[in-house]
């Protein structure tokens, strides 16, 4: 297998640049290793284990977080990571942004090596729902990515940055792009960010680097500069198995109201992990700059979903949610906020459509019948009964719905809670 080049970016040569990364004291991604006492399985790590594990601090979002956490073990199929960021324009327009390592980013079951390479995905979206770009996969010798900061590079296009300021540039075919990115809140990260599933030899990491921003700049669509003004997101994801394997599905909405930013997640496992379910809820004030809530516990944190009711598309003949409920209570603080779905698709993606003979048989043991990707506008409802904060209102956003192990997708079921 081909080794990666370029493990770390910076003014100096490319010895000095792999020496740096290689001399980098962080653990860029856990072990392998049997079950070890201390440590959480199947959510995200909150023990003194799991920290020590990790490398993490409790509270303190590092810079190296944002660096290249699977440099070590990037030659296996199966390990994924991207660095993902969107913007909205005061104007409508809507950019979205990201660098991955993998062409599949973890979403199809027995990859195979021929997967194994890197992609851009930079789409820019007009206000009448015009779209420009698209992927482009790449050899290895146009990636690098440093393992102590945010600084990947990937054919013509660059992502850096410092938990603080980022910038996203780069021109491929009909799209280009010269965004700054400034942070209004702190980064989040649910405990190590690090979901073990059964032991650790199988992970999964989350951190949401950038929860709410505003972002200045210019696009460019078809040879036409325009300037952009707006408000941006960044997020990552690394890990090493793909997602059927471990994940039955997950909702995952974010969206504001008036200066509040609101991230719900509602991660559920396969039977295998014991049908855990991973939830995670954000509030954000944006004018304050003050993390209001920020509860990944299945004893605080609840989301329910509606029951399916069709989508009048001829183009996508399935059901959808039209609602996700999260709830947060700890004590005598409550939160409540619901994803509406308004009917518009702004993306579906079936991840298989011709599965090879081992995708196929992989997907037989597993049970999985079809592999589904969707995301819609939504309207959402935010009431906050909080000792510091009462406030109540509405606002838009988006909702995912990733789906793997039933055969629709979202799926034909009951509402249920978390």
């Amino acid at each position: 297998m081909a080794a990666v080049p370029g493990l770390a970016v910076s003014a100096c040569s490319g010895a000095e640049r792999t020496e740096a990364a290689a001399a980098s004291p962080h653990p860029a991604t856990p072990a392998a290793s049997s079950p070890a006492a201390g440590l959480t399985s199947n959510g995200y790590g909150r023990t003194a284990a799991d920290y020590t594990r990790t490398g993490l601090t409790p509270g303190t979002v590092q810079q190296w977080e944002d660096g290249f956490r699977t440099a070590a073990g990037n030659d296996d199929p199966d390990v994924f990571e991207w660095w993902y960021s969107d913007f909205t324009g005061d104007d409508g327009t809507v950019v979205s942004f990201t660098l991955s390592t993998r062409l599949d980013d973890g979403f199809v079951p027995e990859p195979g090596e021929e997967r194994r390479k890197p992609k851009s995905a930079v789409i820019v979206t007009d206000p009448d729902g015009t779209s420009h770009g698209g992927t482009q996969e790449y050899d290895w010798s146009e990636f690098s990515a440093a393992r102590d900061r945010c600084d990947v590079r990937l054919g013509p296009f660059t992502f850096t940055g410092d938990l603080k300021t980022y910038r996203m540039r780069g021109h491929s075919g009909d799209v280009g792009v010269d965004l700054t990115l400034t942070s209004l809140v702190p980064p989040f990260r649910p405990g190590t960010g690090v979901i073990y599933f059964g032991d650790t030899d199988d992970h999964f990491g989350w951190l949401c680097v950038v929860p709410s921003g505003t972002v200045t700049g210019s696009v460019t669509v078809n040879g036409k500069e325009r300037s952009f003004t707006g408000h941006g997101y960044h997020d990552r994801n690394w890990g090493n198995r793909p997602f059927p394997y471990s994940v039955e599905h997950w909702r995952w909405g974010r969206g504001s109201v008036g200066p509040y930013s609101v991230i719900g997640a509602d991660l559920h496992l396969r039977e295998q992990y014991g049908s855990a379910t991973v939830p995670v809820f954000l509030v954000d004030d944006t004018k304050a700059g003050k993390r209001l809530v920020g509860a990944y516990d299945t004893r605080t944190v609840t989301a329910t979903e509606s029951a399916p009711v069709p989508y009048d598309d001829p183009a996508y003949p399935r059901d959808y949610y039209s609602k996700v409920h999260w709830t947060y209570h700890d004590g005598a603080d409550r939160a409540d906020f619901t994803f509406t779905d308004t009917g518009q698709r702004i993306v579906s993606r079936h991840y298989l459509t011709s599965p090879t003979d081992a995708q196929q048989k992989a997907l037989d043991r597993l049970g999985i019948d079809e592999i589904w990707y969707t995301r819609y506008a939504t309207d959402n409802d935010l009431t906050l009964a909080l000792a510091t904060t009462h406030a109540s209102g509405s606002g838009t956003g988006t909702l995912e719905a990733a789906q793997f192990g039933l055969a629709d997708a979202p799926p034909r079921t009951e509402s249920s809670a978390s």
